[in-house]
Order: structure tokens, then C-alpha cells, then sequence
């Protein structure tokens, strides 16, 4: 090919090109990102651990006594509130929540950043690790075959990482809040972490203001959610034990888990889901992906009132916690559709607990056919409990 084709085609496809890209239209600029985002987590917990929620510390010995000793626990409510904004914060930082009158915790709550992080003292000689975990799944009387999935701590150092151990930790927190944000503030705080009281509501009129970001205004409709009550209905003879709870109207889903111990160190978990992939889902969880987890068979559908704990497991933790939650609605609010300055997403969940081996707090002894747990010797409740209760 000469010379003077060569450049003839270059021209005519350089041509081409631009009359092709002429003809397209512009693309229009991606809207900038919100100033701030706003987030309000708010969390009903009854059962044994609702003793344990209050203002994020630790139960009194007096609670603690309280609930061993058969006393229904109390059904607490916890707020989480977060703001992070693309504008740094001053010198001065202030935020507060404008809260509505019916939550009962006065005209507002403060916002303050956390203290940073201290640097971390020398590092300890390492000491292998020592121990295994014994991973179960799915309700019913006795778990599939299969099961359990032993994680011996000091192979999974060496870099040998059993099958499943992977999935377990792809399910990290979702919506996770950018705390590093240049202008960050949150509640509960080292200045105020004052208990929700028991009447307070957190219907109504909710607004955000700070020198670090723009004004944030949005009503809820939507309260707590209901305690789920999670009992054991009864033991069967195989030594599974029934579960059941109150559902919750708004709950989207649920799942449950059990945490314990054996006299041999092992550390045991259970999981309602149809495989040990969710050891971790225990927190808010948007709707939408609940409805695919319900798909999958990783979440109960909200028609669900009762769980069957296998024998295997009972059989494996003489004694243990188990946990459940109700996924629960999220409201989102935006200063506008298209090209908001703030987004605030308002998030719901019920947790509820009880001790297997345990009557039932407040609840008496689980009914129905079969006998009740049976605990061994020398391994109980305090076990479980570790150094939950203050020395």
C-alpha cells in the first residue's frame, strides 16, 4: 500500500470517528456525592443479653443475679447515631440530634467524635494458637451430613484454611460508616450514653445540626420493633431442643445462632442457615438483600416461628448462648432525588437470647414432650459467661 493510502485511510477513519462520536450525545456529569450522610440504628434487645445493652456498658452484678436466678430480664431499646461529612470539622466541632419530645431523653443528643486510637504497645512474643471450632448448620433434629466443620486455630495460622472458612467471612458489615470522614461525629459518646427509658418513642420529628455539615430534617413513622421473646419449647428425646418466638409484623427475616463451649476447649457455633456461611449476620441487613438471603436459604422467611436446634449441637456444648434476630425495616430520607446534600438511612432490628441448658427467664420450665436439657458437671453458665460479670 503507498504512502498516499495510507494516510487516505487514516483520514477517512479519523473522520468517521469523529463524525460517529458527534452523532452521540454528551454525557452528562455524575451528580457530586452528599456532603453528609447520616445514620440511626435503632435496636430492640430481650432475653438474657438485654441485661447487657444498656448504654453500652456492662450488667450489674445485681442484673446478673437477677437473670440467673429466673427473673424475666428487661426488654431494653439502643440507638446508634452517626454523621460523617465531606466538609472538615473546625477546631471546634459540634453536632447534635434534635430529638422528639415522646423519646424521653431531652431536647437533644450530642455528636462528638471519638478519641484516636492510641499507638499500640510492643508487640508480645508471638504465641501459637491453640484450640479448635466446631461449625454447625440448619435447623432440624439432627444436622446433615457433613457437618461439623472443624477449625483447628493453630492450622488456619499456618495458612491452612478449611472449606467454608472463607464464605464464614465474606459477610461483613453492611453499610459500614466511614469513621475517618474529615468531619465525623457519634452517640453513645464518652460525654453522654444515657439509657433509652422504656416509654420513649422515636416517632416523630428528627433534625441534625453542626458546624461540619448541613441542616438534616426527616419524620419517622416507624418505632421499635417488638421483642421476639425467644423461649425453648420443649426437649425431645433425641436431645434436640425446640425453639420457638413471637414474630415481629415489620421483621423481614430471621436467623439464629448459638455460641458455646466443651469441656475439651472447644469452641462451638451453630448457625439456622442451610450452610455455615453466616456465622456473622447477626446485625442490620438492608431488606433487599435479606429477601435474597431468604431465596438461598441463609435467612428464615418472616412466616417462620420456630427452629429446631440439633442434637449433634447440644450433644457438642453442654451449654451455650443462642441468639436470634428479626431483620427489620430501613427508612431513607435525601434533601432531594437527584443531587441530595444529605442522606439519612434509619435502620431496625430485634435481638433476643436465651441460655440453652436454662429454663427459660421469666418463662419457666421449656414445655412439651421430652425432658430438659440436661447440663454436665463442672461446666455451666460461668463458662459461657467468661468475664461478662464484674469482679
Amino acid at each position: 500500500m503507498s504512502k498516499f493510502s495510507i494516510l487516505a485511510t487514516g483520514v477517512c477513519a479519523a473522520a468517521c470517528g469523529a463524525a460517529v462520536y458527534a452523532a452521540a450525545p454528551a454525557k452528562a456529569p455524575p451528580p457530586p456525592p452528599p456532603i453528609a450522610n447520616y445514620w440511626m440504628d435503632a435496636a430492640t434487645t430481650g432475653g438474657f443479653g438485654a441485661g447487657m445493652t444498656g448504654g453500652g456498658g456492662r450488667p450489674s452484678m445485681s442484673q446478673m443475679m437477677g437473670m440467673m436466678s429466673g427473673s424475666a430480664p428487661p426488654v431494653t431499646h439502643t440507638l446508634e447515631l452517626r454523621l460523617a461529612s465531606r466538609t472538615k470539622a473546625p477546631a471546634a466541632p459540634k453536632a447534635d440530634h434534635l430529638i422528639p419530645p415522646g423519646l424521653q431523653m431531652g431536647p437533644s443528643l450530642p455528636l462528638i467524635a471519638p478519641d484516636r486510637p492510641k499507638p499500640e504497645p510492643t508487640a508480645m512474643p508471638y504465641e501459637k494458637p491453640k484450640g479448635r471450632m466446631l461449625v454447625y448448620w440448619g435447623c432440624g433434629e439432627h444436622v446433615a451430613a457433613g457437618q461439623p466443620t472443624v477449625i483447628d486455630f493453630s492450622k488456619v495460622a499456618a495458612g491452612q484454611i478449611p472449606p467454608g472458612m472463607a464464605a464464614m467471612s465474606s459477610f461483613a458489615r453492611y453499610s459500614a460508616v466511614p469513621r475517618t470522614a474529615p468531619g465525623y461525629g457519634e452517640w453513645p459518646n464518652k460525654v453522654d450514653r444515657k439509657q433509652v427509658p422504656p416509654g420513649g418513642s422515636l416517632i416523630g420529628v428528627h433534625k441534625v445540626e453542626g458546624n461540619y455539615s448541613p441542616p438534616i430534617a426527616f419524620t419517622l413513622g416507624q418505632d421499635w420493633m417488638p421483642n421476639l421473646n425467644l423461649r425453648q419449647i420443649a426437649a425431645l428425646p433425641s436431645g434436640a431442643v425446640r425453639m420457638g418466638w413471637t414474630p415481629a409484623p415489620t421483621a423481614t427475616g430471621y436467623a439464629l445462632a448459638m455460641f458455646g463451649a466443651n469441656q475439651s476447649g472447644d469452641v462451638v457455633i451453630w448457625s439456622s442457615s442451610k450452610s455455615a456461611a453466616t456465622a456473622a449476620l447477626l446485625d442490620y441487613l438492608p431488606p433487599s438483600e435479606v429477601k435474597r438471603l431468604i431465596g438461598t436459604g441463609h435467612v428464615l422467611p418472616p412466616t417462620t416461628t420456630e427452629c429446631t436446634l440439633p442434637a449433634e449441637v447440644v450433644q457438642a456444648s453442654p451449654a451455650g448462648m443462642i441468639m436470634e434476630i428479626g431483620y427489620g425495616p430501613e427508612a431513607y430520607f435525601a434533601e432531594s432525588p437527584k443531587a441530595p446534600k444529605w442522606t439519612a438511612r434509619v435502620r431496625f432490628k430485634t435481638v433476643s437470647s436465651t441460655m440453652l441448658g436454662m429454663p427459660d427467664m421469666g418463662e419457666g420450665a421449656p414445655q412439651g414432650q421430652g425432658q430438659q436439657p440436661k447440663k454436665k458437671k463442672k461446666f455451666g453458665i460461668g463458662d459461657i459467661l467468661g468475664g461478662a460479670i464484674p469482679h
